[in-house]
């Protein structure tokens, strides 16, 4: 844990430190509510919270010092944040998949749609629909496989705006926010190398599998309250992804429980997983409103 809290300190400082022209976007990128809240979730020290916020201007901060963890049914936002900033144990229950195996104590998160959900109601002050009903509702869809069945990402990001939702089937569901490209928040050719080729290229928030937070929660409950002792180390959490259509071009490869993670390393140290593109069977890009301004 104290290392991780000396790694956050000293990322944090080393943006600040950053001339402006280092973390300029080509394009620019606004403080937007729906990142607004999504970004709270991160973990303490993550380097999108920084550059978004000398960007924008924002103001974001992560609520909890570890970020969110995933849990699969994770949807009940009293339960995530019951004992904030420490976590919630609870056992798996009944309908969980097989790899949460009943009788064990996890720390509870959010899936993937209740991450997204508490976003939407946090942005907008009404409960979002059902990934059925978002799939369905192409008064709202930028792109979807019925039209578009290879994705044109070209054209696509002419259209997408940071806020928008990309919702997939592969061949399970998964739905995450759209929060701009790496270019966006600063990164260039020669800070990122390997992601030279990806810099324009989507990225999404969401809870998701990472096992770099897989260890960073194993720490916890190994050096951490009495409460999580003996409990069931977490799959992931929220996190940015790359939208990637190349999977031969990632560089790392961690297999953990039921899945792989597929990432590239950020300077700071920081794994960018990957969400493969090649695995989407179906798939819709979905504009969200405005956000009502604030009070």
């Amino acid at each position: 844990m104290r290392r991780f809290l000396m790694r956050s300190a000293v990322l944090l400082l080393c943006v600040m430190l950053l001339p402006a022209s280092a973390v300029r976007a080509e394009h620019s990128l606004s403080a937007v509510p729906m990142l607004d809240h999504a970004f709270t979730l991160l973990e303490e020290g993550n380097p999108f919270i920084a550059r978004y916020n000398r960007i924008s201007g924002a103001a974001v901060s992560a609520r909890m010092p570890l970020g969110v963890p995933y849990l699969w049914g994770g949807r009940t936002a009293s339960h995530v944040f019951a004992k904030e900033p420490d976590y919630v144990v609870l056992p798996a229950w009944s309908n969980s998949p097989s790899y949460y195996r009943k009788g064990l104590n996890y720390l509870y998160g959010y899936d993937c749609y209740g991450y997204v959900a508490w976003v939407w109601q946090e942005t907008f002050g009404y409960k979002m629909d059902t990934m059925d009903m978002m799939f369905w509702d192409r008064d709202h869809h930028l792109m979807d496989s019925a039209f578009t069945p290879e994705a044109d990402f070209t054209s696509l990001m002419k259209e997408l705006r940071p806020g928008d939702l990309l919702l997939v089937e592969h061949p399970g569901r998964h739905i995450g926010i759209y929060i701009g490209t790496l270019r966006m928040y600063g990164y260039t050719e020669e800070e990122v190398p390997e992601l030279a080729g990806y810099l324009d290229e989507p990225l999404i928030i969401n809870s998701t599998v990472n096992a770099q937070i897989s260890d960073r929660f194993a720490d916890l409950i190994a050096n951490g309250l009495p409460k999580y002792r003996g409990t069931t180390v977490t799959d992931g959490g929220v996190c940015v992804s790359l939208v990637c259509r190349d999977s031969s071009a990632v560089p790392y490869t961690v297999h953990q429980q039921n899945q792989d993670t597929r990432y590239f390393m950020l300077p700071d140290g920081t794994w960018l997983p990957v969400f493969l593109w090649e695995t989407v069977i179906r798939y819709c890009w979905y504009r969200t409103p405005d956000a009502p301004p604030a009070s």
